[in-house]
């Protein structure tokens, strides 16, 4: 991939991560209404949004691996790749947590302590997820920095 083209494909991708923090921003602001209105448990649209967000982060992860998972960051500072990869393998992990959080709720029936046990989990993996987004934002902002040094 030629020098402009991997810029934008990492300034493509760093966009990407601002949306994916929008959603998670969105999903937590959602299950705090629902719990500050005492409007809920609200099972199928907490478990559609989960689908949702699962659906767009498969996408997002599809879109890093093409060509090889941040290949064109790795090219351009190698002493990344041990990282890079690490990340590269959370990707399944994530994706089949947000399937099994999706699948709980579906089986929560009316238990409102299911709702909260959900929440205190799903809680947890949005800490992992925003996590996993910063540190391939750092990777990226440092290699394009790495360039601009160069």
């Amino acid at each position: 991939m030629a020098a402009s083209q991997t810029d934008d494909f990492l300034r493509m991708l760093s966009t990407e991560h601002v949306e994916i923090s929008k959603r998670v921003t969105d999903l937590r602001q959602f299950w705090s209404e629902v719990n500050e209105l005492g409007d809920g448990p609200k099972y199928e649209e907490m478990g559609a949004r989960i689908r949702e967000l699962r659906d767009h982060l498969a996408e997002h992860f599809d879109l890093e691996e093409q060509g090889g998972y941040l290949a064109g960051a790795i090219q351009r500072a190698p002493q990344l790749a041990e990282q890079a990869e690490q990340l590269k393998q959370q990707h399944l992990q994530i994706l089949d947590i947000l399937d099994d959080y999706s699948s709980r709720l579906q089986a929560c029936g009316e238990s409102y302590q299911c709702w909260r046990d959900v929440l205190v989990d799903i809680e947890q993996f949005l800490d992992l997820l925003h996590e996993h987004e910063s540190t391939e934002a750092a990777i990226i902002v440092e290699t394009l920095d790495a360039d601009n040094h160069s």
